[in-house]
């Protein structure tokens, strides 16, 4: 009887043997006797293994030294399998059929011989040892080829990547988000906190972790237009003191409102807590007002005294941040919604959703005389998304009137192909105010006039999803019809098709 410690044993013996790299080494497994000549041949460069016995969940082999061998993996490379009596051929069918599910790698078929034929044993570990050469080397090369492919391919994308960041810095449309507010409460009781603290200013604690931070948000109750002093602001690190980005500002050029604060590059790199330190240069001088928010009930984000570090109102400032791409330059001051140059009647940015009800409006329009009237426009209701499933031939063209709002400088969409077994589609977005051109401008025929766009052709393969924007010249001055096109890749199956518009939305100035 075997007892519970000689099976640990065994197992340790077994898990021994692994590391020390039995089933890395090539392997040639065998069934019968394998004669001394055919051992000696193969000498010590490779795993000579006898198969003892096939079970459902293990392969029991036996090595040269008459030690049992209980695998659950394939071995890393096997070279061969020979069986060495007609009546061995059953056996190692059966591990074939083991390994064979294990195994990434291709198993070699059966070879059958005398177990004194050393010639033929050794003619067929070199054929196999020629076969897995050959395999390597073309892998090694497929290897290399993908390896050159990927290497362009990055290169690729770091170049449209920087030539993307560039058009964004340049026209100021870095995607950026109101990642927190807290509004302004209108208490005349309470004090200017500039006037309470020291001559270090007041700090507060930013509510949101530093990675994308793009701008802060300060709201002033109360101007001080006639003042000369110079209001000092300070972005800081908590882990580790460092100065992130600081703002000197003339008191009397700060108006009544959002103050924003707009950082030279979007924050990057590891996620750090963001302490804002404000202070002016003469703690006489005329000082604005700035607005309190809701009642905090951690002391640690009141607004505090920067010297003390101890609160000086059971509130927090009122604030808003701002978070973008990390790393990118973020837009004008101008771009943030409800930011100073708004409170002076300056046009910002703005990016919304188009409204269900206008989508519920979309339309086909028969404009492709190749599509021969089909019908393929539909929108899902519950899902926000636009169907525009194109014909064999031709185009599917969706017609939403006014989907381009007025003052709209870009128009954007998500692309799906929402079935496996589809070919590829390719998509579009126009907006123009006259059906008549949109044929063209889908042709490149014509080129978009002032208040219209053009997406170009955005080739999606099936559930890959893709996007795609038009650029307007100029903010539309009036509402403008948004179309949208899909058409096969290659005419003449259009079966699964299923083109979806996801996500319709537009930036907006003003």
């Amino acid at each position: 009887m075997i007892s519970a410690a000689t099976v640990r044993n065994q197992d340790v013996h077994f898990i021994d043997q692994a590391k020390r790299g039995y089933l890395r080494r090539p392997t040639i497994l065998f069934c019968g006797q394998a004669s001394e000549a055919v051992r000696a041949m193969v000498g010590e460069n490779y795993a000579l293994l006898k198969i003892k016995r096939v079970a459902d969940d293990h392969l029991l082999l036996r090595d040269p030294a008459g030690a049992d061998l209980r695998i659950s993996e394939a071995p890393a490379l096997v070279v061969a399998i020979i069986a060495f009596a007609p009546s061995d051929i059953e056996m190692a069918t059966r591990a074939v059929e083991w390994l064979t599910k294990r195994s990434h790698a291709s198993i070699p078929e059966i070879f059958q011989t005398s177990a004194e034929d050393v010639v033929a044993v050794a003619g067929h570990l070199l054929a196999q040892a020629e076969q897995l050469a050959n395999r390597h080397a073309t892998m090694t090369t497929s290897l290399f080829r993908q390896l050159a492919d990927a290497r362009q391919a990055n290169e690729d994308l770091q170049n449209r990547f920087a030539a993307l960041e560039a058009f964004i810095d340049r026209a100021g449309l870095q995607p950026f988000d109101l990642a927190f507010i807290n509004p302004p409460l209108d208490d005349e009781a309470e004090p200017n906190v500039l006037g309470t603290a020291g001559a270090g200013g007041v700090s507060q604690i930013l509510p949101v972790a530093s990675t994308g931070v793009s701008a802060i948000g300060l709201h002033v109750a109360r101007a001080a237009p006639r003042s000369d002093g110079i209001l000092h602001a300070a972005l800081q690190t908590v882990e580790d003191g460092r100065l992130v980005e600081t703002w000197s500002l003339p008191i009397a050029e700060i108006g009544v409102g959002w103050l924003t604060l707009g950082l030279q590059k979007s924050l990057a790199g590891l996620r750090r807590t963001l302490r804002l330190i404000i202070s002016v240069d003469d703690p006489r001088a005329n000082l604005p007002s700035f607005s309190l928010g809701n009642a905090q009930p951690l002391p640690l984000f009141r607004v505090q005294d920067a010297d003390l570090r101890q609160s000086i109102s059971s509130a927090s400032l009122a604030m808003q941040v701002y978070v973008g791409l990390p790393g990118v330059v973020p837009p004008g001051q101008g771009a943030f919604a409800g930011g100073k140059g708004q409170e002076k009647g300056e046009p910002g940015l703005r990016e919304f959703a188009l409204p269900a009800g206008l989508l519920g409006t979309t339309r086909q329009v028969n404009l492709d005389s190749e599509s021969s009237g089909f019908e393929g426009v539909s929108y899902l209701d519950g899902e926000r998304i636009v169907s525009c499933h194109p014909p064999a031939f031709g185009s599917t063209i969706a017609k939403i009137a006014g989907g381009c709002p007025e003052g709209a400088v870009r128009v954007s969409a998500n692309l799906l192909v929402a079935h496996e077994k589809a070919r590829d589609v390719e998509f579009a977005l126009v907006v123009s105010r006259d059906e008549g051109r949109v044929v063209n401008l889908l042709a490149g025929a014509a080129d978009p006039q002032p208040g219209e766009g053009f997406s170009g052709w955005v080739r999606v393969p099936a559930q890959q999803p893709r996007f795609a924007s038009l650029f307007l010249d100029a903010p539309a001055r009036e509402k403008g019809d948004l179309y949208l096109v899909t058409r096969m890749v290659t005419p003449g199956n259009h079966d699964f098709a299923w083109a979806r518009f996801l996500n319709l939305h537009a930036l907006v100035q003003g």
